[in-house]
């Protein structure tokens, strides 16, 4: 089953899947199910270079490839519970309904958490998710089920962010403090989630989706030149 899910999901335009053992977090966090599928769309090295360098608001291909993401989501658990399995869909429509506390604006089970545990990344001084690979510059959303699909549950990787912060020296709204993320460490100590604009500035400026953004902005040069 893993193999067709994979297959389906790539034609669909995921970039890339985890599956991991959640079975050691709280009733509360994985609401009985063992197993969480994370969902990972990329945002373009083209969008990362607009957003970061031009002065103004842009959640064109960030607000559909996060759409994109959450309706995988569902399709993702359709194509379980038609397996015969139990799954529930992460997605902002379904945890709209008792799933999201407006007062904390937080999750029990947050997508960046599921790709902590698939050792994807850390959590950096913008409260985003940080990978080597692509930065921030990824869209997420994840798929909880009891279905026995196989693991791959990593070691914990802490922040690599050093004593950078441009995240926090570029954020128009100053939500972002500066402080590098503990496990444990309550999100507040982080960044002010109730007073940012959402601008996406942190995660287009982070050094690693700059990284990402030239990397891969080259190759498409490369690839023009031939």
């Amino acid at each position: 089953m893993v193999n067709e899910l994979i297959y389906e999901l790539n034609t669909r335009g995921v970039d890339f899947i985890k599956v991991v053992d959640i079975s050691m977090l709280s009733k509360k966090e994985n609401r009985g199910y063992n197993i969480a599928i994370l969902i990972g769309i990329v945002l373009s090295p083209d969008y990362i270079l607009r957003i970061s360098k031009e002065n103004k608001v842009d959640h064109s291909e960030f607000g559909e490839k996060e759409d994109k993401a959450g309706d995988l989501s569902e399709w993702t658990a359709d194509f379980i519970i038609k397996k015969g399995y139990k799954a529930f869909a992460q997605s902002d429509r379904n945890l709209i309904h008792g799933f999201f506390d407006e007062i904390t604006k937080t999750t029990p089970l947050p997508h960046k958490k599921v790709g902590i545990l698939a050792g994807l990344g850390w959590i950096g001084k913008s409260n985003l998710l940080v990978t080597s690979e692509y930065g921030s510059a990824l869209c997420l959303c994840t798929v909880l089920t009891n279905a026995p699909l196989p693991t791959e549950n990593r070691k914990l990787i802490m922040p690599k962010c050093g004593e950078c912060t441009v995240c926090k020296d570029i954020c128009p709204s100053s939500v972002i403090h500066g402080t590098t993320w503990e496990p444990g460490m309550n999100r507040d100590l982080i960044v002010d989630v109730y007073n940012c604009t959402g601008c996406l500035k942190c995660l287009a400026s982070c050094p690693w989706t700059q990284k990402y953004m030239d990397n891969n902005i080259a190759k498409q040069d490369q690839c023009k030149s031939y």
